[in-house]
């Protein structure tokens, strides 16, 4: 079978099993679950794996909600990527109800239309990456260690094939104080909140002098117990978000990496979107999209995270707005596009030896 039928045969193979995924996806949005607790979508997803004689292996990384399943044999190992996890408060205003099932429907419809074909294809259902960076504990379990390619799509509000991700530092700040009485014997304490209070007033300040393509923002997660009682304790929670390594490096010492967008991948992700009816663009140059991850996989193998438009004008992301464009036809209809794309994406990696070297040129820096 050529190429170009095989991926006819994609196609049919996620139209196939639309029905079943959206039904997944609608019922992951209305069950959300926040990072490493995603057990309702985890245990969905790989029942529809295995309700196809997949065998899966799960608590991969040490993860209770993450999983690995294979098909094929050999190399290239091209792998596809589906998250899952949703935010406090809004759901999955990021549209990981989406991404897991998207991920499903490419890699069942791959397995089909590859049969024969040298290499394998693995899925990789990764959790927790709204926080906790879930996929840097499945590359420390060498998860990735023998894969030639990467991809995943995200939902967004524009078809964009390299958006800009921000490198991340998430901080947990401590301060240490001593309770005492507040009306009674205050003299007596020492209040951890107005310590807090200071260094929160001082990073804000610090926001004029931070370069206009960086972030810094944050939560108090603990101001004190009683309004009696002088704190003995507070918290919060920080995130400082840069494109730039090596200016973030300068703010903090921990480091997420951008996502590297790899060029052969990503033109070849183009050309199957196009094909499906979807042009995609280039990236502005304002336009960032928060951090993710993903950016950890492109630091070790070549990869792509391009977005695709569940909606029909600007929505912000993290937004209740977003949550229910999660839900509504456009974006089903966008999920079975992205499944065929990214399955499409795979057979050209598959079937070309020279795509596999060119992506691993470009990620070592050999060639752009």
């Amino acid at each position: 079978m050529d190429l170009a039928a095989q991926k006819r045969r994609v196609g049919e193979g996620v139209d196939a099993r639309a029905a079943a995924l959206d039904r997944l996806a609608l019922e992951i949005h209305g069950h959300p679950e926040l990072a490493f607790e995603e057990r309702f979508a985890a245990e969905g997803l790989t029942k529809l794996l295995e309700s196809e004689k997949v065998d899966v292996r799960r608590g991969v990384g040490g993860l209770e909600t993450a999983f690995v399943a294979e098909a094929g044999a050999g190399e290239p190992v091209v792998a596809i990527l589906g998250e899952y996890d949703a935010l406090p408060g809004l759901g999955h205003a990021c549209g990981h109800n989406l991404m897991g099932t998207a991920a499903i429907g490419a890699f069942l419809a791959l397995r089909d239309a590859a049969d024969g074909m040298r290499g394998r294809i693995r899925i990789v259902g990764c959790p927790a990456e709204e926080r906790g960076g879930g996929k840097v504990f499945l590359i420390r379990a060498g998860v990735f260690a023998d894969v030639t390619a990467a991809l995943m799509y995200h939902p967004g509000d524009r078809d964009e094939l390299d958006p800009l991700m921000l490198a991340m530092v998430s901080l947990e700040i401590e301060l240490a104080g001593k309770a005492a009485h507040a009306a009674a014997e205050p003299y007596e304490g020492v209040n951890a909140l107005d310590g807090l209070l200071l260094g929160w007033n001082a990073m804000s300040a610090m926001r004029l002098l931070i370069r206009s393509d960086s972030r810094v923002h944050g939560i108090i997660t603990d101001g004190g117990k009683a309004p009696n009682i002088i704190p003995d304790r507070a918290a919060a929670r920080l995130m400082v978000r840069s494109p730039d390594n090596a200016y973030l490096a300068d703010l903090r010492r921990h480091v997420c990496e951008v996502v590297t967008t790899n060029r052969p991948l990503a033109e070849a992700f183009a050309a199957n979107a196009k094909a499906l009816g979807r042009a995609m663009q280039p990236r502005r140059p304002a336009d960032t999209h928060g951090s993710t991850d993903m950016g950890n996989v492109t630091t070790v193998v070549p990869g792509i995270h391009p977005f695709l438009s569940i909606t029909d004008g600007p929505v912000p992301g993290h937004s209740i707005a977003f949550t229910e464009a999660a839900r509504s036809p456009r974006a089903l209809e966008t999920m079975h596009l992205a499944a065929k794309a990214l399955a499409m994406t795979a057979l050209d990696v598959l079937a070309d030896p020279g795509l596999a070297k060119r992506a691993k040129e470009a990620h070592n820096g050999h060639k752009i």
